[in-house]
């Protein structure tokens, strides 16, 4: 049998590395909730910008259609307006 090999002492070394490795553990957790706090608050910006830009491109849709028919009724109003002009 070793004599240099001290059971108490590796008993003591084997609950100090799990002791180690449990620290650990706990600290990757808590890096690990505060890098999905971050992801989700990502996740609520990028959700935020794609509402502003849904709603800008609905502005800028609806002024197109409106202009469009805006611009519909100035032409016929011109035309209307040619038409009662005498002919030379």
């Amino acid at each position: 049998m070793d004599h240099e090999y001290d059971p108490v002492e590796g008993f003591a070394r084997a609950a100090q590395i799990m002791a180690d490795t449990q620290h650990r553990l706990e600290q990757t957790t808590q890096y690990l909730a505060q890098t999905q706090r971050l992801g989700l608050r990502l996740q609520g910006f990028a959700l935020a910008l794609l509402g502003l830009a849904l709603l800008g491109l609905g502005a800028l849709l609806w002024l197109g259609v409106t202009q469009s028919q805006e611009h519909a009724a100035h032409t016929q109003a011109l035309i209307e307006t040619l038409q009662r002009l005498p002919k030379p």
